[in-house]
């Protein structure tokens, strides 16, 4: 049993590559840029939300709608940097094998 154990490692280990690569990085630590573009994403998010207010109020539906749509872009590219921000402020490592 231990002879078949040791061959069938052996013939595992023969037609396996000889070693891996391993590359260990650390993240970008650029979370306060992320944070500003979070900032400047929800304030633009606000904007187009009072724009599509200032045009539903003038019975221009189809811009607001438009407007509205801009406003949750904006906040869903927000969430994304803020991601980002608190992703590299925890110093994020990236491991792969190759």
């Amino acid at each position: 049993m231990r002879t078949a154990y040791a061959f069938g490692l052996a013939a595992f280990l023969a037609v396996s590559p000889a070693m891996a690569q391993v590359i260990i990085g650390g993240g970008d630590n650029d979370a306060a840029r992320h944070e500003a573009q979070a900032q400047q994403d929800r304030a633009d998010a606000h904007q187009d939300m009072n724009q599509a207010h200032r045009d539903a109020a003038v019975g221009n539906y189809g811009a607001a709608a438009q407007e509205q749509r801009d406003a949750h872009h904006d906040w869903r590219q927000a969430q994304h940097q803020q991601h980002d921000a608190n992703h590299d402020s925890n110093g994020g490592v990236t491991v792969q094998i190759r």
